[in-house]
């Protein structure tokens, strides 16, 4: 099964090699303007095409589309609590599920291991934030410049002691700061070869109070304020994209 695993990987990457510049011809207008029913076609498509891509992203690491789903909606809820605009409210809910298309650069050995990575493997595995960066940059989309931001920095930590560069406080993008949360919250909530799957109020009470390896400090304030206040409809969007 394994095997056959790793042959099904390689055919994904081939994929992704040959299909990726779909993305960029996919060529529309900056999301925040008005666009005609052509445009719309043309962004409905854009869309629908980042969604599969990165559906195959995520199948090399044995997540699914559901978590894809889970996190552009918790982002755009924690966004709505933020009082952002809807127009990027809809930008980051689409560039959302990007955050981890670098793990396709990512050898399969460490992705498909079993337990945790020594240390040699977690420091190859945070590269997937620098690769799914170049992936993204150049692009004249809206989305996919937010995509890269997010990608670039969901694992910074407001109190500067994330990764890959260590940025601290409002060095780190907005998005990012919500995409970090967000994918803390997924990733407790989901059973993973070397943990079991946290229910909702102990995932919740691990963010707002600090378990010693997750703590409060690591978000920022406002982002963390917002969470908490999203924290029901979060636990209803799980429910509803569940394994």
């Amino acid at each position: 099964m394994r095997s056959r695993k790793l042959l099904k990987l390689r055919n994904y990457d081939e994929f992704i090699t040959e299909h990726y510049d779909i993305i960029e011809q996919a060529v529309y207008p900056d999301a925040l303007e008005v666009f005609d029913d052509s445009q719309l076609k043309l962004k409905d498509s854009y869309l629908d095409t980042i969604v599969r891509l990165t559906v195959v992203a995520e199948y090399k690491d044995e997540d699914t589309a559901s978590h894809i789903k889970r996190v552009g909606h918790y982002c755009s809820i924690i966004a709505e609590k933020l009082k952002m605009a809807n127009e990027i409210r809809d930008i980051i809910k689409y560039a959302a599920p990007m955050h981890d298309i670098g793990k396709i650069g990512i050898p399969a050995e460490v992705l498909l291991k079993r337990g945790r990575l020594n240390n040699q493997e977690f420091e190859l595995m945070k590269t997937h934030t620098i690769i799914g960066e170049k992936m993204l940059e150049g692009s004249i989309s809206g989305y996919l410049n937010v995509a890269k931001s997010i990608a670039a920095t969901h694992h910074e930590r407001w109190d500067g002691k994330g990764y890959p560069n260590r940025l601290k406080g409002e060095e780190i993008p907005l998005e990012g700061r919500i995409m970090n949360i967000a994918d803390q919250y997924d990733a407790m909530r989901s059973e993973r070869p070397y943990k079991v799957a946290f229910d909702h109020d102990k995932t919740v009470n691990i963010i707002v109070k600090g378990d010693g390896r997750t703590m409060p400090e690591h978000f920022d304030p406002e982002v963390l304020a917002a969470f908490k206040e999203s924290a029901e409809e979060l636990r209803k969007i799980y429910e509803k994209y569940r394994d």
